[in-house]
């Protein structure tokens, strides 16, 4: 078998899904409950409702809004629990946000036994948006197929599975993952519908909206973006059908507040309705790298920003390109409109993330079959952006002799290639850049499986309950990329 027969091979093909999948599944969950480090409130706002509501039928959590006079306080000071310790207001009842979530993030707690009352183990509250990172991760698989071929595929699922800002907002337990699954998932569905017509595909549309909407109201929002896609192709009757299907589970979701308290669910929605938002808020998002409430500069995510205004602009007539530049800026404009102008709400931006790491694949597809000086000054500058995760008090960052000399050396083909058009030149040029961009997945493996090792080195972080998931590991390889 030649090399280009095994290339277009069926059996080679899935083998290396399966292998690659494998590895990108076992790097997603290790330490997933330790890095993010455990504490984050925004999670205990899920779980707590969630649990809450599945023992006694009350959701009671912690609200950001602040108390109203119709809430009782069921608990006010610290809660303690496996060397982490919380102060807050525990609200009841709780109606900030639809129960979707919090029901899948708390029950996870209340099926291994966690105490409704207790800081809950981060293993177990964030299983659900494990799983929904696992299967994000198939659907953008499936997408880029569609769309632009199996090695974009493969492709953009690395880049998704290895960028250390995209890993780590998979694991956080927060109800954007849920939507970014939703998201993704009902556009791979449209076109399909577009392709193939059939109405059965044409039906899960509204449920996935609804689903996304119960975790979060901006999940309905998507709706929007359906329908659009739908009047785009003429396609009116389905359209209506999206829209008053999404329309059963808004009445499902006014249900449950009615069910609790109608007066506290329209106060509260109404006050949120009231977020200030204004002119800042696109600037405000395409300058706020992060996956909680602190920026994390990752050089991939800035590279993929890139990579998306890139191809909005040279390539929308494409409508390939153009359904990726469109899902990306509808979701961009749900946050301008929603995520408060400049709040440090960076989970906001997660179903940007699946567009984000296609849109870097096609752009690093370009890089490297057409290489120019710009092209590669900026993947040299951001793609080995990893190699700075790897240090901490006792791990010192690179000397600056020796970037200034691996950044020279780096670049110099492409600026003898600028000067002097030689094609040995250009040819240097290209073998850096896919040298760059596999020295840049290491990198970022290595600090993704070692967040947590650098992090607590000579510090104490609370640590709860382990699961299986949180105990894997990856045999054999782990010693290289383990930095201890």
């Amino acid at each position: 078998m030649t090399l280009k027969s095994m290339h277009n091979s069926l059996v080679f093909r899935c083998l290396l899904v399966f292998v690659a999948f494998t590895f990108f599944f076992t790097i997603k969950s290790v330490n997933y409950d330790r890095y993010p480090l455990m504490g984050h409130l925004e999670e205990y706002a899920y779980s707590w409702m969630g649990i809450h509501l599945i023992e006694t039928g009350i959701p009671r959590t912690w609200s950001p809004t602040g108390k109203f006079p119709v809430q009782d306080i069921a608990f006010s000071g610290k809660i303690k629990d496996y060397n982490a310790e919380l102060s807050v207001d525990i609200l009841s009842p709780w109606l900030d946000l639809p129960p979707l979530y919090g029901l899948l993030s708390g029950g996870a707690a209340h099926l291994y036994g966690a105490n409704k009352w207790s800081i809950l183990p981060a293993s177990y509250i964030r299983l659900p948006t494990l799983f929904f990172a696992f299967l994000t991760t198939i659907i953008l698989f499936l997408l880029t197929k569609k769309l632009f071929g199996f090695w974009m595929a493969m492709l953009s699922t690395t880049i998704y599975s290895l960028a250390p800002l995209f890993v780590f907002s998979q694991r956080l337990s927060v109800a954007e993952n849920g939507i970014t699954f939703f998201y993704i998932l009902v556009i791979y569905l449209t076109i399909l519908y577009l392709e193939k017509q059939k109405w059965y595909l044409l039906s899960f549309m509204p449920i996935l909206i609804g689903l996304a909407g119960l975790m979060k109201q901006t999940g309905f929002l998507i709706v929007f973006f359906i329908i659009f896609l739908l009047i785009k192709n003429k396609l009116w009757k389905e359209a209506v059908f999206v829209l008053l299907g999404v329309g059963w589970f808004v009445g499902i979701l006014f249900a449950y507040g009615a069910a609790v308290d109608w007066n506290l669910f329209l106060q509260i929605n109404l006050q949120q309705g009231n977020r200030p938002i204004g002119f800042l808020g696109l600037p405000f998002l395409l300058s706020s790298p992060g996956y909680s409430i602190d920026f994390f500069y990752d050089g991939w995510y800035i590279f993929s920003l890139f990579a998306a205004i890139y191809l909005g602009i040279a390539k929308f007539n494409d409508k390939r390109f153009q359904l990726i530049s469109l899902a990306f800026i509808f979701w961009a404009m749900v946050v301008v409109f929603s995520g408060g102008q400049t709040d440090t709400l960076l989970w906001y931006h997660y179903p940007l993330f699946p567009f984000l790491s296609i849109a870097a694949a096609l752009l690093l597809s370009e890089i490297i079959k057409q290489p120019n000086l710009i092209t590669t000054i900026l993947a040299v500058g951001l793609l080995l952006s990893g190699r700075s995760f790897l240090s901490n008090e006792f791990k010192p960052q690179i000397e600056p002799v020796k970037f200034r000399l691996i950044i020279t050396t780096l670049i110099s083909p492409a600026i003898l290639y600028f000067l002097f058009k030689k094609p040995i030149f250009q040819k240097l040029t290209k073998i850096v850049l896919v040298g760059v961009i596999i020295m840049g997945f290491f990198l970022n493996t290595q600090a993704i499986y070692s967040a947590f090792p650098i992090a607590s080195e000579s510090k104490s972080f609370p640590l709860g309950s382990g699961t299986f998931f949180s105990n894997a590991y990856i045999p054999l390889l782990w010693r290289f990329l383990l930095i201890q």
